[in-house]
């Protein structure tokens, strides 16, 4: 039985995912004269840049001062990304869930203060009954913390959430978590090699909550 869905936020609910490509893309280009591949971007979306920084330096030799790229980078992404919509389908997607009786929690790898600026700004903020961030747990994606202690904090089991995804770290991390995958690629991850997924959609706006729980 379904008793909680389990949202991403980055890729998901704002396609922020886009915005950090381009960026990343323009900045190693610029500083390191190298062209980086969507595939190899995907490395850490879901998780940390610093699984990509790691690869490139082990794999190509390409050494990234992390306070420098932090310090070219952050305030373009904020500007950027601070009139982004929603995601096509995610309000609907919201006030059904909500109407079926469903709690819907948030688990992303991000910190706080990103997801809580931008639901707040859009509106769907009341739409959550929990939020669980990466300053929440030890391990973030793909490691399952995330989304344990989101079903733990709305008084679900793992078999009673589904998880509702963009990034091959998120669909991961839901599988490690012994939860089923709704998995909703972007422009940006549907470069991915999704497996083993429970289902997917081009957007949340082909997706019907109630129908989701008859099924389960």
């Amino acid at each position: 039985m379904l008793k909680t869905i389990i949202m991403d936020f980055d890729g998901l609910i704002v396609d922020t995912e886009r915005v950090w490509y381009q960026i990343y893309r323009e900045w190693f280009r610029e500083n390191k004269g190298y062209d980086l591949s969507v595939q190899e971007f995907l490395i850490c979306v879901g998780s940390r840049a610093e699984e990509l920084f790691k690869t490139l330096e082990e794999q190509k030799g390409i050494c990234v001062d992390r306070e420098n790229f932090v310090r070219d980078t952050q305030q373009r992404f904020i500007e950027e990304s601070v009139k982004l919509p929603a995601r096509k389908g995610v309000e609907r997607f919201l006030e059904k869930a909500a109407r079926s009786g469903l709690k819907v929690a948030l688990a992303t790898s991000s910190g706080r203060k990103k997801p809580v600026s931008h639901l707040e700004r859009l509106g769907l903020m009341q739409y959550f009954d929990l939020l669980v961030t990466a300053e929440d747990v030890e391990r973030i994606k793909p490691a399952p913390d995330l989304f344990l202690k989101a079903a733990a904090g709305t008084g679900s089991r793992p078999e009673e959430c589904l998880v509702v995804e963009d990034s091959l770290n998120g669909l991961n991390a839901g599988k490690n978590a012994g939860m089923r995958v709704l998995v909703v690629p972007n422009d940006v991850t549907r470069y991915s090699d999704f497996q083993g997924f429970y289902r997917m959609a081009d957007s949340l706006d082909d997706m019907d909550p109630a129908d989701l729980a008859e099924t389960f």
